[in-house]
């Protein structure tokens, strides 16, 4: 006779996909809840209005806003990736072509949404686990554009190592300084860095 207790097939892989669901949910209430009020000023009960959950419901997936934090993070900084990485690499110019199109034209950048990620690197300093995740994800960074510079050229008295670090401090700046603009322009800010990235080249990209 068989188990009353006995689980249907697929029942553990559904319960998991349906709690993934909800920690997206969760990260992505997070994420507006910090779009509206700003990273010190959201808590969890300001999470959980977003995500139309009550804080102790949202303690059952994550111990507190710490740990949301750091799944946001992490999330992020490896989708980037991921979709760079799926750049195929056979033609630099073409490669660079589609990688500045994603890093600095892609429509989900707004200063609203960088205004999230400069926040939470801010609190990375003093957060060892954020630090290590803001860490990896730029050491990968600089290794995908060092890759670059290796395959395509530098300009005279520059390594790919050293030019990859400019490239990657330009990126990262522009994004820094849309946060601050009252419109960013994605179109200018492509021209600031392919001008930028052709004298690192010394090549026309």
């Amino acid at each position: 006779m068989a188990s009353k207790d006995k689980k249907a097939p697929g029942a553990s892989v559904t319960r998991e996909a349906q709690s993934e669901v909800r920690k997206n949910e969760i990260v992505q209430a997070f994420a507006r809840s910090v779009r509206k009020r700003g990273f010190s000023k959201t808590s969890l009960t300001n999470i959980a209005i977003e995500a139309e959950m009550s804080p102790s419901h949202i303690r059952y997936y994550f111990e507190g806003k710490e740990a949301i934090v750091e799944t946001y993070l992490e999330t992020t900084c490896a989708q980037i990736l991921d979709r760079i990485r799926e750049i195929k690499t056979d033609d630099p110019e073409r490669w660079f072509d589609e990688f500045t199109s994603f890093v600095i034209e892609n429509s989900w950048i707004t200063p609203a949404r960088l205004s999230v990620q400069m926040e939470i690197f801010g609190s990375s300093v003093h957060d060892e686990k954020l630090k290590r995740i803001k860490v990896d994800y730029d050491r990968e960074m600089r290794n995908i554009l060092q890759s670059f510079f290796e395959d395509i050229g530098c300009a005279e008295e520059l390594t790919p190592m050293i030019a990859a670090e400019i490239a990657q401090a330009l990126e990262a700046g522009l994004k820094y300084n849309a946060v601050f603009q009252e419109k960013f322009d994605p179109v200018h800010a492509r021209l600031i860095y392919t001008s930028g990235i052709r004298v690192l080249t010394g090549t026309l990209v």
